[in-house]
């Protein structure tokens, strides 16, 4: 495994924009499977079901806050060489 520290400040940058993107996107699945189960008849499995998909949106709403402190708002992706 390799240490942050041999990774260029532009790569890091990408990697962040990209966990940034999988946890919007991952959210965005997660809200939907759960406006999904909230517009179906309520039981108790549901209720669970519903309280769980909140439970993993609050995980990636954490995860996401996080790593968005090492976002840098000036990067420019567009700059990105591969």
């Amino acid at each position: 495994m390799k240490a942050q520290t041999e990774m260029s400040r532009g790569d890091f940058q990408k990697m962040i924009k990209i966990c940034l993107n999988d946890l919007s996107i991952q959210r965005t699945l997660l809200e939907n499977e759960e406006q999904t189960q909230r517009d179906d008849l309520r039981t108790l499995e549901q209720d669970q079901a519903i309280e769980e998909l909140e439970r993993r949106i609050m995980l990636i709403k954490k995860d996401y806050d996080f790593y968005k402190q090492f976002a840098d708002p000036d990067f420019n992706t567009e700059e990105a060489e591969y």
